[in-house]
């Protein structure tokens, strides 16, 4: 069984009929917001997003819903990709834009063995009940915004007090558009992350605090995720 740090790694290449990934989505948060299923940590594969692409197994029977911009530029990595847009306005695809894809093309999708939804939340920037602009693209829409930007705003908002809310509130908006799709889809339904987020809460003593998701982090904080399986036959 590959292990890291005393934690089973995720695997995306089990038999499952939809895949949920909460982009950035922490197993500590997750379970205190979710109790549908089952849930237990696993390991990510990295600490950022394309890393994770990187290590993930090609998926050509898999149709994917999402507005994530890396995953439309790794296209090739699965059968088919449906773009469910992007808002500039707001730096971020929000979550009812996946419902909305997944609705409008639901014959198109269930003809593939394998559907994944790819959300965005709770990843920054922050949509929900408290809000926190915490932007992936710059104002031109085009640059991203350095590594170093990001981690400095979110050590600003967790020392006014607003980031864990913030997060936090980001997850229920994303996990109430889940339970609309619940209503919708069937099968074996799993519901998991690409990486945790970093924010300021280390899980072991030995770990220094993260802020945001680094790529080729080794700390739980950015690496523990929830791996949460949903058996929904009727």
């Amino acid at each position: 069984m590959n292990m890291f740090r005393g934690y089973e790694y995720v695997d995306y290449d089990v038999y499952f009929d939809w895949l949920i990934i909460l982009d950035a989505c922490r197993y500590d948060f997750f379970i205190k917001n979710w109790k549908i299923g089952k849930t237990e940590p696993r390991a990510s594969l990295d600490s950022c997003t394309l890393k994770v692409l990187d290590k993930m197994p090609p998926m050509k029977d898999a149709v994917v819903v999402t507005g994530h911009p890396f995953i439309l530029l790794r296209r090739n990595k699965f059968g088919k990709v449906l773009d469910a847009g992007f808002n500039h306005n707001l730096s971020t695809t929000p979550p009812d834009y996946i419902t909305r894809t997944v609705i409008k093309h639901f014959k198109t999708i269930r003809r593939f063995p394998k559907k994944i939804l790819w959300f965005l939340q709770p990843h920054h920037p922050y949509i929900g009940e408290t809000k926190l602009d915490v932007r992936i693209y710059k104002e031109d829409n085009v640059t991203l915004t350095p590594q170093e930007e990001t981690e400095r705003k979110l050590m600003e908002a967790r020392k006014k007090g607003i980031l864990l809310k913030a997060y936090e509130d980001n997850l229920k908006l994303v996990l109430k558009e889940i339970k609309k799709l619940l209503t919708l889809i069937k099968g074996k339904i799993i519901i998991t992350s690409d990486h945790a987020e970093g924010l300021g809460l280390p899980l072991t003593k030995e770990d220094k605090p993260v802020y945001s998701h680094p790529c080729g982090r080794k700390e739980l904080e950015v690496r523990i995720i929830p791996f949460c399986v949903i058996n929904k036959y009727y």
